[in-house]
């Protein structure tokens, strides 16, 4: 998206109000998500930009109403609130998945946990430092997890929506993707459909 459409973007949203603002936040930072494509995105509501962590207690419930989606707030102060948008059944098949489990395991997690109380503990965890594993909870490859754990002065491959340490050729793929459903969506409301009309439609 070029510089034109940005500002374009941004005018267009900036005369939303606080309601349609936080929609417009949440359906382009987690555009994947609620298409089905990503298991979850995070977004962190904070104070600047109208005050969006306020924003967001005053509606949250108004968004779970109209999402298809669920969220879980995996951590919350006075500043900021970081949420976490995710489907259920792919959130699911990640942390129930073979190779993922056993990597889960090292921080405390096992196969019978239901996604709750995965979300739980991942919130648990979120007290003090944002936990490497959420990786596994966003859909990154477990591969690629571990390489930056273990071996953080590997130099990685390709820096996107997460570091590729191992398949370029499929993270760009993806990346391209989520990339494509993201400017879609803010082209959309460039010429005048509404966060909430996009997610009705």
């Amino acid at each position: 998206m070029g510089k034109e459409e940005l500002k374009k973007f941004f005018i267009v949203t900036n005369n939303y109000d606080d309601l349609e603002y936080l929609f417009s936040v949440i359906v382009c930072s987690a555009g994947p998500t609620i298409k089905k494509y990503k298991a979850s995105s995070l977004i962190t509501f904070g104070k600047n930009n109208r005050n969006l962590n306020s924003i967001w207690g005053k509606y949250k419930n108004e968004v779970k109403e109209t999402l298809d989606i669920d969220y879980f707030e995996l951590k919350k102060d006075a500043e900021s609130t970081i949420v976490l948008f995710f489907n259920k059944e792919k959130v699911e098949f990640n942390v129930r998945e073979s190779k993922n489990v056993e990597f889960l395991k090292r921080f405390g997690y096992n196969e019978n946990m239901s996604v709750e109380q995965s979300l739980t503990l991942l919130s648990k965890r979120f007290e003090h430092m944002c936990p490497h594993e959420i990786g596994i909870f966003l859909g990154y490859p477990v591969e690629d997890v571990t390489a930056f754990i273990d071996c953080p002065n590997a130099e990685c491959k390709m820096i996107g929506y997460w570091k590729v340490y191992h398949d370029i050729k499929k993270a760009k793929a993806i990346f391209n993707k989520y990339d494509e459903i993201k400017y879609t969506i803010m082209k959309l409301m460039i010429k005048g459909i509404k966060p909430t009309e996009l997610l009705r439609s």
